[in-house]
């Protein structure tokens, strides 16, 4: 994309350049489909069971800062030396998260599977099927992230229709949302290994319960106070719930579990879809509003009616 910028094959004088940023987002879906379950799944061999959820909420926390500063970074870029330069720059990050991942100490020799892509896929879903906690959780977690999130991605309706303040006050709306984040990541860093089944549940319901009065808020001040717990139970329910599965899932299934966890990134663009029709009909507030109630009475059906998961530590 950077070499595309710089060599004049994409920019506002091409119309038909589109094609290379369809091909840039294709390659990087493939790309982060393979990376992030391997990324995801390493992190117990690294730093044990017992850290493993000290050491994603460290992780979240580092994402969390960076959806901070990267918006302010990538504009700074943009403004002062073009979009080539934030391209150049994401390139050289990734350079230097290459050569950290070299350094990376082997752990254990694994021998590699005889059967085939597709036979190992399958023998991933009969695994979760067959184990219902790690079912539960995967179930709990895909549905917060259908019901909660699509507020992310409409949030320029809330910022320009409801709150009247443009787009400086969406990045104060999303810096606040990202420092709720580092918080909930920060306690969670530093809690010990206890009822992480029911804070996982609880942390729903925090998300859901601001969220609801987000949505309906038309002053300033109450919802930026408001979008820092959507933050804190956002990072709270991710951290949780990976948590949880690697800490259940056996070895040589773990990367095919989170590949499964995954997923839910890809189901927020469709919620978002529903999320998009639901505004047109009933309006933004409504819409956002009415899926987080829908996220609390899940969860709250979950804290009195799934034992499985309120006594997982």
């Amino acid at each position: 994309m950077a070499l595309a910028l710089t060599l004049g094959y994409l920019g506002e004088d091409y119309p038909g350049s589109w094609w290379l940023l369809a091909v840039s987002a294709v390659l990087q879906g493939i790309i982060m489909g393979f990376m992030m379950p391997s990324r995801t799944a390493i992190i117990p061999e690294l730093v044990g069971e017992e850290q493993v959820m000290n050491a994603i909420s460290l992780n979240n926390m580092g994402m969390n800062t960076f959806r901070i500063l990267g918006p302010a970074l990538g504009g700074f870029l943009v403004a002062s030396l073009g979009f080539g330069a934030s391209y150049y720059t994401t390139t050289g990050v990734y350079i230097i998260g290459a050569l950290f991942a070299v350094s990376i100490p082997h752990t254990r020799a694994i021998t590699a599977p005889t059967t085939s892509t597709v036979s190992d896929i399958v023998e991933g879903v009969q695994y979760i099927r067959h184990r219902k906690t790690i079912l539960l959780i995967l179930a709990f977690s895909l549905l917060g992230m259908v019901f909660g999130m699509p507020y992310m991605f409409l949030m320029p309706m809330f910022t320009e229709d409801i709150l009247k303040v443009g787009a400086t006050g969406m990045g104060i709306v999303m810096m606040v949302a990202g420092v709720g984040a580092i918080i909930g990541s920060l306690t969670l860093a530093s809690l010990p290994n206890r009822k992480r089944g029911l804070m996982l549940i609880i942390g729903s319901v925090i998300m859901g319960l601001a969220l609801v009065g987000f949505s309906f808020s038309h002053w300033w001040a109450p919802s930026l106070f408001l979008i820092a717990f959507v933050g804190l139970g956002q990072t709270s329910g991710m951290t949780l719930a990976n948590t949880l599965l690697q800490y259940y899932v056996e070895d040589e299934y773990r990367g095919r579990v989170m590949s499964i966890l995954l997923t839910q990134f890809s189901l927020m663009s469709f919620s978002t879809f529903i999320a998009g029709v639901l505004s047109e009909i009933f309006g933004i507030q409504w819409s956002i509003g009415g899926l987080a109630m829908i996220l609390i009475l899940i969860s709250l059906i979950a804290l009195t009616s799934v034992p499985r998961i309120t006594r997982l530590d």
